[in-house]
């Protein structure tokens, strides 16, 4: 495939995904941790060739208040070939008295773009599950219609795409999870649940200080319609290939704190706090958040070297 035809490629994808944002999904879930795990947000981004990674994670928000978001997740992805990426990621999210369920299986396709750049472009389908539980809440009105119903519940379809670039020092992605126009009628035509797309701007640059440190800013920015745009901004720090060390800044939402070690060769654990400085700052503890990586045996050639990202 010559370098015209490539571009042509890069064209069309960013079309179909812009084309895709100016649909009408309820808020997806916020990690911290993103920058381990960035296939929650792009199905075009996988980890390392001839070698497949699980991650489990864990995110309880809000400390303090009740009802507030909590999501577990499982991520598992890998390059076959060094040409096709494949994975899945599913994920349940309970905010008060609803429930959201995702499933998704992921595809992605790499192509050396120019000389030490490579593109992934990734798709990934799957079901999106909401449940209500009404028996949860307190109503003003205890007799509303509206709140008669013990349980509700709903499947729509989800699929999404991404556009992946990256080489050994640096990357950029875009994606949005889920581009069809979901639109779920609750009980009435008065109580309905809207799901916004959600559009991701990711980048990040590796700096090797000396062959014992790196350092990596990062950034992440998150739009949805009818809504403000979310901005996290990271530097992490790498030691000895073991153990990390960061601060990230979510604009004018919180500020945090990641650490990380890499348990073995096959194991890396990582945790984030965060603490909270908006007016919801008054009612809450802040957020934890873990995450669990396993990086399976490698069933071809090794790696010139490990990416941090």
């Amino acid at each position: 495939m010559n370098i015209p035809q490539k571009l042509i490629l890069v064209l069309i994808t960013l079309f179909l995904l812009l084309g895709g944002g100016i649909a009408i999904a309820q808020q997806l879930p916020q990690y911290t941790q993103y920058m381990y795990n960035t296939s929650t947000i792009n199905p075009a981004y996988v980890n390392e060739n001839n070698r497949m990674d699980a991650t489990l994670s864990y995110r309880a928000q809000w400390i303090g208040i009740d009802g507030a978001p909590e999501t577990k997740a499982l991520t598992v992805s890998g390059i076959i070939n060094n040409k096709i990426g494949l994975g899945i990621n599913i994920y349940k999210d309970n905010i008060g008295p609803s429930t959201e369920f995702n499933s998704n299986a992921v595809f992605s396709y790499y192509l050396n773009l120019i000389k030490k750049v490579k593109m992934s472009l990734g798709v990934n389908a799957g079901i999106d599950f909401f449940e209500v539980d009404y028996s949860k809440g307190s109503y003003y009105d205890q007799d509303d219609v509206l709140f008669s119903y013990d349980n509700y519940y709903n499947a729509l379809p989800a699929v999404g795409a991404g556009i992946y670039i990256f080489n050994d020092n640096w990357y950029v992605g875009f994606s949005i999870p889920n581009v069809l126009l979901n639109q779920s009628n609750v009980v009435s035509d008065k109580n309905l649940i809207h799901r916004d797309n959600h559009i991701y701007f990711i980048g990040g640059y590796v700096m090797d200080i000396s062959a014992s440190l790196k350092l990596k800013p990062s950034i992440l920015v998150k739009t949805i319609d009818n809504a403000p745009p979310t901005i996290d901004a990271s530097l992490n720090v790498l030691f000895l290939h073991k153990f990390t060390l960061g601060a990230s800044s979510r604009l004018k939402d919180s500020y945090s704190a990641l650490a990380g070690f890499q348990i073995s060769k096959n194991f890396f654990l990582g945790y984030s706090y965060d603490y909270n400085i908006s007016d919801l700052g008054d009612y809450n503890q802040g957020s934890h958040e873990i995450i669990l990586k396993y990086l399976m045996p490698r069933w071809g050639p090794n790696a010139r070297s490990p990416r941090f990202f």
